[in-house]
């Protein structure tokens, strides 16, 4: 097993290997915007292969557990964790819930299409990108090595 660890800055991406880990870390500018306030100025995303991820931001985590149902489909099963303090806080939580919910159906519109495109004739594979593409890469590799075995 690998783990990957990368350190994402707004304009850089650092990368540093290990063993059953893909660790992104992201760091925002403080802001006083109600969002970053809600959810942060930084996001930690960890990715152990091959299909759980951990997403930590704000005052909350959430694990996504990734089961296949077939060549082209699978089901996430979401987890939500919260800090003790805000508990009680139901529109707090109402909100952040609806929010990701949002965001969940955004990245499955952006996640059919990208796949459309891949089975698409047009598509012709190619390089990875170094500078964005490494865990990415790295996945792949794993993916290659036990398919091997």
């Amino acid at each position: 097993m690998t783990v990957i660890m990368c350190r994402m800055h707004i304009n850089d991406l650092h990368l540093v290997s290990s063993s059953i880990l893909i660790r992104l870390n992201c760091e925002g500018a403080e802001t006083d915007n109600e969002e970053f306030v809600r959810l942060g100025s930084e996001a930690l995303y960890a990715f152990v292969y091959p299909n759980f991820m951990i997403n930590r931001y704000g005052p909350w985590m959430d694990t996504n557990f990734v089961l296949p149902l077939g060549p082209r489909r699978c089901k996430v099963v979401f987890d939500y964790f919260l800090k003790g303090y805000l508990k009680g806080d139901s529109a707090f939580i109402e909100k952040s819930l609806e929010d990701r919910e949002r965001v969940q159906l955004e990245d499955n519109t952006l996640s059919e299409a990208v796949q459309r495109g891949l089975e698409s004739p047009a598509y012709n594979v190619g390089r990875y990108s170094p500078s964005v593409e490494m865990a990415m890469h790295h996945f792949h590799c794993l993916s290659h090595e036990n398919l091997r075995k």
